[in-house]
């Protein structure tokens, strides 16, 4: 008996990387699944709209690692398992729909969806498109709100549904990576406010933030290569769930999906080294306002220079600068 017998579960982004070791593992356990990207093949290029030399080795290390719906269904289906390719885009709700469409046609439910596909740009804000923004906010943000769109009628008819949506701790605001982290800290919200709207359908709705070695992470170093930083100094300074295979994070995710974890609305953080924790609300702290109802007029900013100095509400604030690994800008200083 698997832990997911007789579950229907989409995996978008599920042709390689995290997505796919998920696939993999959630088959093995009696899952079927749809698998998912945009269209056949796969590049060697992580970050959309942005071209990175890559060395005879880092190419074979992206090889290695890469593939399509195909490629993982079939993967799958040789080891025993029950998966169909779908190429669909979830940037847009036709490609949404043609997945729901695809498992309701081939097994009559759908019980989990995984939000895992996402695009991403790199790049300071000042050079951002409206286009580029799009890129991030259809594939992550709006590509999980259309997928749960489609998938609910049925989860809600049959009273059961695990929802898991993808975020990254983007949501601190990661430099370069403005559009990316907008659509990282949208997913929490939304994550937050759909579990609400669904507790009362045994639909529990949960994200988390992954770390893992991808290829995201091999187009990373041969970046910083270009730009002139030794990708070994970025390895020894970077963390360690970074380097590790994506494989060994996949049960924790998965448990995620599972029937019996009921809890719903959090976000969690899934490293590849085994690092777990959990995400507290946003809390205000430092309340040092004054009760302008009381006196009948607005602030000054003579009180609003005392008010925000460092001894009120600026006591304790600290300014983080987030980075996926080692900026260029860290050496710069």
């Amino acid at each position: 008996m698997g832990l997911f017998d007789g579950r229907v579960a989409i995996i978008t982004g599920s042709g390689q990387g995290i997505g796919f070791e998920l696939a993999k593992w959630m088959a093995n356990e009696g899952c079927k699944i749809v698998t998912n990207n945009r269209k056949p093949g796969s590049s060697l290029q992580a970050h959309d709209g942005k071209v990175v030399k890559l060395l005879p080795e880092d190419e074979e290390r992206i090889r290695a690692i890469i593939g399509d719906a195909e490629t993982a269904a079939k993967a799958i289906n040789d080891a025993g398992g029950e998966a169909i390719p779908v190429y669909a885009s979830v940037n847009t709700p036709e490609g949404c729909k043609k997945l729901v469409d695809a498992a309701i046609e081939k097994w009559g439910r759908i019980d989990i969806l995984i939000n895992n596909a996402a695009s991403t740009w790199t790049g300071n804000i000042k050079d951002m498109t409206p286009e580029q923004w799009d890129v991030c906010i259809d594939s992550k943000l709006n590509g999980t709100f259309y997928l749960m769109h489609y998938a609910l009628p049925y989860m809600i008819e049959q009273k059961y549904g695990r929802i898991v949506n993808v975020s990254s701790q983007g949501f601190y605001g990661l430099e370069g990576m403005a559009a990316y982290s907008a659509a990282c800290c949208g997913i929490w919200a939304f994550t937050k406010a759909a579990a609400q709207d669904l507790i009362d359908y045994n639909i529990t709705v949960n994200a988390y933030t992954p770390l893992a070695a991808t290829r995201s992470w091999f187009n990373m170093l041969a970046e910083y290569r270009e730009e002139g930083i030794d990708p070994e100094d970025i390895e020894e300074g970077s963390p360690d769930g970074m380097k590790t295979p994506p494989d060994w994070m996949v049960p924790a995710i998965a448990y995620l999906a599972s029937e019996e974890f009921t809890t719903t609305g959090i976000m969690c953080k899934i490293e590849a080294n085994g690092d777990l924790a959990m995400y507290t609300d946003p809390e205000e702290y430092n309340n040092v306002g004054l009760d302008l109802v009381e006196r009948k007029s607005a602030y000054t900013f003579d009180e609003l220079r005392v008010l925000f100095d460092k001894e009120h509400l600026l006591k304790d604030v600290w300014t983080r600068q987030t980075t996926l690994a080692v900026t260029k800008s860290t050496y710069d200083e």
